[in-house]
């Protein structure tokens, strides 16, 4: 197994554990899920440009990793529920006083003051499921489940708001489900890691596996929201109009349901590596047939396996953080870096289709996709290695 030694006391997990992490999970994630709404609401009710609305999401964005990341390793000793009570007053404040702000400027501001709310809720939800369930990977298939069957409504209502109310209807919706989740956040247990188990994952957890765990998330989510960033064109290109593409993307994200079901259903009963590997091919094969082929119905085969792909992975990816300590630390900044990782891939990608081309943008993929693999095998077999050592010498076979 590639999990280190759980305590016994984690050996149940209990409903309002789990519904408190993935309430925090959803309103944490909720701005990221709809931002190419955001985006074009940015762009219709405020008259910004493209840069200036691609810029004010960055800012939100940035703002959520380095949360994320700062309050992971303090986390452990603070009370979630405080946190994300916080955290969530914070989100909704800012969510509100963004549907009236009448500038650039405090747009900007805004948008960063929420960024931080979300930040510390998506560093709790993945720091529950590490520190508090006994088993993570699952959890976080459950996650994955809730986004897959979340995006369909909320992608519908997205749209037709942000058509009628532009940035309003759009914050509107975001800060109404919010405020519909915040009492869920109760459910999160109101406990603080104990000393001496924190002092034991400090010297378990090695930072140079936390650190190549983080570069492994960034490069995979890199590689995938790089080429995800170019699925419009990419489907012109292969001759399907908008209303084609669109399609293809719902159809994808009902069949993601698919992928984050095996995810939650496999786990880790067979380990991680032959999963981890098994999405890693896939994923570099769909990006090859997406960037290359012209061809509609590949592209649609394509980009309906790039859902599944995705959801079946992401469990994978936060599991192995999880796994490296039983504190949370490691997790919650998982989420930093699957952050850093969305939020570089269009950027990346569209520097690489600029000097290369589509073919270009296949190869990177493939290069990135590769090189995370190796981290996470790397990492994978040192913990494998770690939780036999841990396992006594007279324990029956």
């Amino acid at each position: 197994m590639a999990q280190t030694p759980r305590d016994p006391s984690t050996a149940r997990d209990p409903a309002s554990l789990l519904i408190g992490a993935i309430a925090a999970q959803v309103i944490g994630g909720l701005v990221a899920q709809m931002s190419p709404f955001m985006i074009g609401g940015f762009m219709a009710g405020l008259s910004l440009s493209e840069r200036d609305a691609g810029f004010v999401a960055s800012v939100e964005f940035l703002t959520l990793a380095i949360t994320s990341i700062v309050i992971a390793p303090v986390l452990p000793r603070l009370s979630y529920r405080r946190v994300g009570l916080v955290a969530v007053a914070l989100a909704l404040l800012a969510q509100g006083a963004s549907i009236f702000s009448p500038s650039l400027a405090s747009l900007v501001l805004l948008r960063g003051l929420a960024g931080i709310g979300e930040g510390a809720l998506c560093a709790v939800s993945l720091s529950i499921a590490a520190s508090r369930s006994r088993n993570p990977d699952k959890v976080y298939g459950y996650f994955q489940v809730v986004w897959a069957l979340g995006s369909v409504p909320l992608f519908a209502a997205g749209g037709e708001l942000t058509a009628a109310y532009a940035h309003r209807g759009i914050l509107a919706l975001i800060a109404g489900v919010t405020l519909a989740l915040a009492p869920l956040l109760l459910l999160i247990p109101d406990a603080r890691a104990k000393r001496d188990e924190t002092a034991t994952d400090t010297m378990r957890a090695s930072p140079s596996l936390g650190l190549m765990t983080l570069a492994a998330i960034v490069l995979n989510l890199t590689a995938s929201a790089g080429i995800y960033a170019f699925i419009a064109p990419l489907g012109e290109r292969a001759g399907l109009d908008t209303g084609g593409v669109g399609y293809a993307m719902t159809l994808s994200s009902l069949v993601g349901l698919a992928g984050a079901g095996a995810a939650t259903a496999l786990n880790v009963r067979w380990g991680r590596a032959a999963p981890i590997s098994g999405f890693s091919v896939g994923s570099m094969v769909v990006a090859l047939v997406l960037c290359l082929s012209h061809d509609p119905t590949a592209y649609i085969i394509a980009l309906v396996a790039w859902g599944a792909i995705y959801y079946f992975s992401i469990p994978y990816l936060f599991g192995l953080a999880a796994a490296l300590d039983r504190s949370g630390r490691w997790a919650a900044a998982a989420g930093s870096a699957y952050l850093l990782g969305f939020a570089a891939g269009p950027l990346a990608g569209g520097v690489v289709i600029a000097a290369a081309g589509y073919a270009g943008l296949a190869g990177a993929g493939v290069a990135l996709t590769a090189a995370a693999w190796g981290l996470a095998m790397v990492v994978n077999r040192r913990l494998r290695g770690t939780a036999r050592a841990a396992i006594p010498t007279d324990a029956p076979a």
